[in-house]
């Protein structure tokens, strides 16, 4: 029996390397990237915060139905952008549009006061921007790494995003009350033509592309305009991501809400506001951090994404149901800080792996059409249902939030499992 010759990729191939050969440019490049879009998004999130207090908790199902319209506008204009666009121009297209977007309202903040008008679209296009611009990043990324790779890789990418996340709200602690909402606006848009040029250079390299894909790169996508609605129909684990953002944005939408009010009836000041907000993402982004580092890669290499994606849904379960009994700002601010850490550090790195295992139309079209119009029509909805349980004296938590948290814990068991059973090379990855 001939002797087979050693593999050269053997030790690339051992399970103890987090990070084998070709690969670190890509971390480095994804990680920084996510790095400059957090921390750009994270820079306004307070100022967007402190808005939604002005309005009052009673009146954000408005907002939060202004986000959805917007979105409905947007969706359908990104699908023409991804069906007649190469992928390799889609960024650059989107990321520049959005930096345009940035440089308006610098003018229209640079006035001494700001309209309730001008106060009103930012919230809503920060809403928007935020999914756009990170479903977009994590489409560039899928195009980039294997199941396999990103079983491993993706807590580090994760990680970069909440080292952004962290320094985002510490600049806007350190330099509200010193400089104008313009400054913090042009600091925000520097920092996303960052990200930009990193996920050009990572699309440009080597090693960021899948076998077969330099040529798929180079021509459109194609397809039907709202290919992504019947794509997340037809597919089931698409429908399950959908599911999962379903149940994830009750429960936010639930804790967001009930938390502004506190927040309103708690402090009157617009800068304790502010800080207090600040000081809530600082918290959520160092425990995610944290989780990413020690735990994520950990959870999902030796238990498979089922566990990852369900634990979550189980935590949430226990929250909600103290929080039933014991409401306060305080308290809601803690639970917020559990959910939000959680989801970037274990759910959404899970939901993004399930990407890396559907084709190119699925990762542009679907991904665009769940994160996007699937997360803001729910949240509009979830919005109104809890003004509505709120007219009739119930308790939005125990009659929203525990039934969405209980049906987000199966479809995590579901999606999960199915994902583990399934081999990288069962799906058509690549391009035709």
């Amino acid at each position: 029996m001939d002797k087979q010759p050693a593999d050269p990729n053997a030790d690339q191939a051992s399970p103890r390397r987090s990070i084998r050969a070709g690969e670190l440019q890509r971390v480095v490049l994804s990680g920084s990237a996510f790095f400059l879009i957090l921390c750009s998004y994270y820079i306004l999130r307070p100022v967007r915060d402190d808005m939604a207090v002005r309005y009052g908790a009673d009146k954000l199902h408005w907002l939060f139905t202004g986000t959805l319209l917007l979105t409905l506008i947007t969706v359908p204009a990104f699908g023409w952008v991804v069906r007649h666009l190469p992928r390799t121009v889609i960024l650059s297209s989107v990321y520049g549009f959005f930096i345009a977007n940035l440089i308006a309202f610098y003018v229209a903040f640079s006035a001494d006061a700001v309209t309730q008008s001008a106060a009103g679209a930012f919230f809503v296009w920060l809403s928007v921007f935020n999914l756009f611009a990170i479903s977009l990043f994590w489409s560039t990324v899928s195009d980039s790494f294997t199941k396999e790779e990103s079983h491993r890789l993706y807590a580090y990418i994760a990680a970069g995003g909440t080292a952004g996340a962290l320094a985002g709200p510490a600049v806007t602690a350190l330099l509200a009350q010193h400089v104008q909402t313009a400054a913090l606006i042009a600091l925000s848009a520097l920092l996303l033509a960052g990200a930009a040029i990193c996920m050009v250079i990572l699309r440009m390299s080597k090693h960021g592309k899948r076998r077969g894909q330099d040529q798929g790169q180079a021509r459109p996508i194609g397809g039907a305009l709202f290919a992504g609605v019947p794509l997340t129909l037809k597919m089931p684990d698409l429908r399950g991501v959908a599911l999962l953002i379903i149940c994830y944005t009750t429960v936010s939408t639930v804790l967001y809400i009930q938390l502004v009010d506190l927040v309103g009836a708690s402090y009157t000041e617009s800068g304790a506001r502010k800080a207090f907000f600040a000081r809530v993402d600082l918290t959520v982004n160092a425990l995610a951090l944290a989780t990413q580092i020690v735990g994520t890669r950990y959870i999902v290499e030796r238990y498979g994404l089922r566990l990852a994606l369900s634990a979550v849904p189980v935590l949430m379960l226990l929250c909600l149901a103290g929080l039933s009994i014991w409401a306060t700002a305080l308290t809601f601010a803690a639970v917020q800080v559990l959910h939000r850490a959680a989801e970037y550090a274990v759910s959404r790195p899970g939901r993004e792996m399930v990407y890396t295992t559907v084709d190119a139309e699925s990762r542009y079209k679907a991904k665009s059409f769940i994160d996007t119009a699937v997360y803001r029509t729910n949240d509009a909805a979830v919005a109104w249902l809890i003004a509505a349980v709120r007219g009739m004296g119930l308790n939005a938590v125990v009659f929203v939030g525990i039934p969405a948290a209980i049906a987000w814990f199966f479809t995590a068991i579901k999606l999960g499992g199915r994902h583990d059973r399934v081999d990288d090379r069962s799906y058509g990855n690549e391009p035709a």
